[in-house]
């Protein structure tokens, strides 16, 4: 006799992460898998890893029942609650050209010539966890980055806790090329609000310089995406002006 799939009892349940409950949430207001990977900037296939992941913490055996069983839990919140707050609306498209602004802003950096890739993490609302929101560079590489990380945690998440810009040699992060990472935290109003990193080649060494450049930049890039306007042309400015400067102190 075939029986039913085996629960985790509450003690021995592994938290669902940040990403795993945003799709949850959006497949319990009726999005596709295909619709998800759009909205959120994903491969189909990694919005299907992070449902089969969260369908094995919670013991479900279909994906229907991973959201009835969140929804249950309070793991994530009802669909119907979004009716009573109508201003929200206007968020997604504020988000959304937030993230179109920094993924030209990360493709723009790639440009360098010493730049292999770039990628921006932003703190959610919980205020712990880094998403990553832009990146630009080769796709073996998106796939090898965290889609999010706990502050503090690992390479990226202890560029978080940095006070200016970082040099990490080994990054050890699988599925990354060898090389070193420049990550510095974007901080507004004295809270970190995510991390901008920058994956330079291993041919030459970073100079002091260049980090006093990348630390005046991301302040700069904090400031502007933290404004209520829209985003991009401020971006665009900042960041001519931080590669034109960038260009100079490596010809120096």
């Amino acid at each position: 006799m075939g029986g039913a799939a085996a629960t985790p009892t509450d003690r021995e349940r592994r938290p669902l992460s940040a990403r795993e409950r945003e799709i949850l949430g959006l497949l319990a207001k009726g999005l596709s898998g295909a619709a998800i990977a759009e909205q959120l900037f994903l491969s189909p296939e990694t919005v299907r890893t992070h449902v089969r992941n969260a369908m094995t913490k919670l013991g479900a055996s279909t994906r229907s029942q991973a959201v009835a069983m969140a929804l249950g839990d309070g793991i994530i919140p009802s669909p119907e609650g979004e009716e009573e707050a109508p201003a929200a609306s206007e968020k997604p498209a504020s988000a959304r050209r937030r993230r179109d602004a920094l993924a030209e802003l990360a493709a723009g950096l790639t440009e360098l010539a010493d730049i292999d890739w770039a990628a921006v993490y932003l703190v959610d609302e919980t205020g712990m966890t880094l998403r990553l929101t832009a990146h630009a560079g080769a796709a073996s590489v998106k796939d090898a980055l965290p889609d999010d990380t706990i502050l503090g945690d690992g390479a990226i998440g202890r560029m978080a806790l940095r006070k200016r810009a970082h040099l990490v040699a080994n990054p050890s992060i699988p599925g990354l090329p060898h090389g070193p990472i420049l990550g510095v935290p974007l901080v507004r109003d004295g809270r970190c609000a995510g991390v901008l990193c920058l994956a330079v080649r291993p041919s030459r060494p970073v100079t002091r310089r260049e980090m006093l450049l990348f630390d005046a930049f991301a302040g700069r890039v904090a400031e502007v995406i933290g404004a209520p306007e829209d985003p991009g042309p401020q971006l665009r400015l900042a960041r001519r002006l931080f590669t034109t400067s960038w260009i100079r102190a490596v010809g120096h």
